[in-house]
Parts: structure tokens; C-alpha cells; sequence
């Protein structure tokens, strides 16, 4: 056996991790949007027993959401609902990407192509997310309901690794692109 060539085990184990990622995925998808939907939906703290359960949208304090209007809570649902569409497609295409890959498909156009667009729109997720907070104090200040809102944008370290790290996938799944079509092209010589 060639030593650049997997064993059958090893890809058995490789399909496995991606099957179990796949699975990550969607709970991770699925707690991002409750709790998307909780933050605007939830009128103060849920008593769960002795615990309460307070879920706020990122950037506001404590009991905001339960201060607003009707009209502020839908410009924040639509100001925040770009980032969650982005990160709902990117994951979508992140999980074809992991089946393709268990099906073999590992450098095949489409798997290339799946990747690519998991990338990109986790970085427009990002960039998102990290423009809603500002954006939606911008809106409600405009909406002039006598509260001061902060026009600011927080950008942590961890935000700035995602970003690094899906621009590398994203130069690394060009290269793949490259590499396939010049592949296709050399077969075409011989």
C-alpha cells in the first residue's frame, strides 16, 4: 500500500467524526435559533424551580427586550435575522460538504463548491453578527423612544480567530478548485 494512501479504517473512522460533526452541526443550528427566537420572544426571566432563565439579544441588558414596542422588537428580529440566515446557510452547506465527503466525493466540484460557500458565509455570518448591535441601537435611536442606546461594536479575539480561520478555508478551497481543474486539464493531455 502507498504510504500517502488512508487505510480502510482510517476513512471508516474519518466518515464516522463526520457524521458526528454533521449531528453537532445541527444542534448547534437549532440552539442558535431558539435562542434567537427566545431573546425577542421572551417577555423577563422564565422561573425554572429554584433557577430563572433570562435570554437576551447580544448588546442588551437585562430586562431591554420587555421595555420595547412591538415595532422595536420587529426592527431588532429583522436587523438580527440576516447574521442567523448567513450561519443557517453556511452550516447547511458546511453538513453537504461532510456527507459528500462521506460519500467519497472529497475533491468532486460540488464538494469543493459546498465549502466554499460554508466558508464565505460563515465570515458574512461574523461580520453580521458584529454589525447587528450597532445597527439596531442606530434603528431604535431613530425610532426616538427617549432612551439612549450606544452605537457601539465589540469585537472579541475568538470573532477575529473565526474570521482568520474561514479565510484560510476559503484560500485553501480555491486551492483544492485550482488544483482539480489543472488535474482535469492534465488528463485531458494524455
Amino acid at each position: 500500500m502507498n504510504e500517502n494512501q488512508s487505510s480502510p479504517s482510517d476513512l471508516g473512522q474519518l466518515f464516522r467524526l463526520c457524521h458526528v460533526i454533521r449531528w453537532l452541526l445541527f444542534v448547534f443550528l437549532t440552539v442558535q435559533i431558539a435562542f434567537f427566537i427566545l431573546s425577542w420572544a421572551m417577555a423577563g426571566p422564565v422561573s425554572l424551580g429554584p433557577m430563572q432563565l433570562l435570554i437576551n439579544p447580544d448588546g442588551m441588558t437585562d430586562n431591554a427586550v420587555e421595555r420595547l414596542d412591538n415595532a422595536q422588537r420587529l426592527v431588532g428580529i429583522l436587523v438580527g435575522a440576516p447574521g442567523l440566515l448567513a450561519l443557517t446557510h453556511g452550516i447547511r452547506h458546511l453538513s453537504a460538504t461532510l456527507s459528500a465527503f462521506q460519500a467519497g466525493q472529497i475533491f468532486a466540484m460540488k464538494t469543493i463548491g459546498h465549502l466554499r460557500t460554508a466558508a464565505g458565509a460563515t465570515i458574512a455570518a461574523v461580520v453580521l453578527f458584529n454589525l447587528e448591535t450597532p445597527l439596531r441601537n442606530l434603528l431604535f435611536g431613530w425610532m426616538g423612544d427617549g432612551q439612549s442606546h450606544a452605537i457601539a461594536m465589540d469585537i472579541t479575539s475568538h470573532e477575529l480567530l473565526l474570521l482568520l480561520v474561514c479565510s484560510m478555508f476559503y484560500l485553501v478551497v480555491g486551492v483544492m478548485h485550482e488544483g482539480r481543474r489543472l488535474s482535469e486539464e492534465n488528463e485531458g493531455f494524455v
